[in-house]
């Protein structure tokens, strides 16, 4: 099944790794040439030539305008009838619903299949995927899906991927917020911060978050972008567009965001979102850990 991947970025990058390690044919298509070309596959000079290619075309972008600029670029022009387009960014559930009526009359199918884990499991395709669609497109993707995977899971109709996705990153914002009191609670009254979090990641306060992402970014003191503060803030604008309508109040991930919004007003909006933790716990936390100013 021939594959093309759209975007070149920390998560892109792991998707041509995952694909080709597979044994699937891989195009890339970037805006940055050079981004393209040290992502791997075969490189494509068009966003046109890329859909005349692909099967199965993975859209791994920012958000929504992305998409529209990319299908407006050439994409949609070279898209060949029974290829999938695969959206793997978080957006609202209305962009692959409006993007499946699109593209409908020239006989494309459409997929929402959101992703979580970061660049890291990304490139060992080990991420958490999403899925909403057809169940039958589903199915013909699947194998390409299990490339990037290690837990696939088809949640529903098109929309459905994303709002699992926008509901998984009110539980993570919201845990985030809740490892920061956590942490500084245990510096300031003098508890070595790794340790007890080691206790607490086999007890009833642990999460992915706490056992997975703590350790590689705030235990070495390194905020480097795996996911940023601005990405984080986005979605949360996404989870509150959905909620509002529905009558769902979300208190919780209001006091998360506040937090995520003070962090990008100080300045750290490219930085990734566990900063809040070490901004929340300041000179508490080892000098190890602490983040440059």
């Amino acid at each position: 099944m021939r594959t093309g991947v759209v975007g070149a970025g920390a998560i892109g990058r792991g998707f041509v790794a995952s694909l080709l390690r597979a044994g699937f044919p891989v195009a890339v298509y970037d805006v940055d040439p050079a981004a393209a070309a040290a992502a791997g596959g075969k490189q494509v000079t068009s966003l046109e030539e890329l859909a005349r290619e692909s099967e199965v075309l993975l859209l791994a972008l920012p958000d929504t305008p992305q998409i529209e600029e990319v299908l407006a670029g050439g994409l949609e022009a070279g898209l060949r009838p029974n290829s999938v387009v695969v959206v793997t960014s978080t957006v609202s559930p209305d962009t692959p619903r409006e993007l499946e009526r699109r593209l409908a009359p020239a006989g494309v199918r459409v997929l929402d299949v959101p992703v979580s884990g970061g660049p890291v499991r990304a490139a060992a395709g080990e991420l958490a995927m999403m899925a909403g669609g057809p169940p039958e497109v589903f199915e013909r993707c699947r194998p390409v899906l299990e490339a990037l995977s290690g837990h696939l899971v088809h949640v529903g109709p098109t929309g459905h991927g994303e709002l699992a996705k926008l509901v998984n990153n009110l539980i993570g914002a919201v845990i985030v917020e809740a490892i920061a009191e956590g942490l500084t609670l245990a510096a300031r009254a003098g508890g070595d911060v790794r340790t007890i979090s080691e206790a607490i990641a086999g007890g009833s306060g642990s999460s992915w978050i706490l056992r997975e992402w703590i350790p590689e970014t705030v235990f070495r003191g390194d905020y480097d972008r795996r996911f940023s503060l601005d990405l984080m803030r986005k979605d949360m604008g996404l989870i509150r567009e959905l909620a509002a309508p529905l009558g769902v109040e979300t208190p919780a991930l209001d006091v998360a965001a506040a937090a995520f919004d003070r962090a990008v007003a100080d300045g750290y909006g490219d930085r990734d979102f566990s900063l809040v933790v070490a901004l929340r716990a300041g000179a508490d936390l080892p000098a190890d850990m602490q983040h440059e100013e």
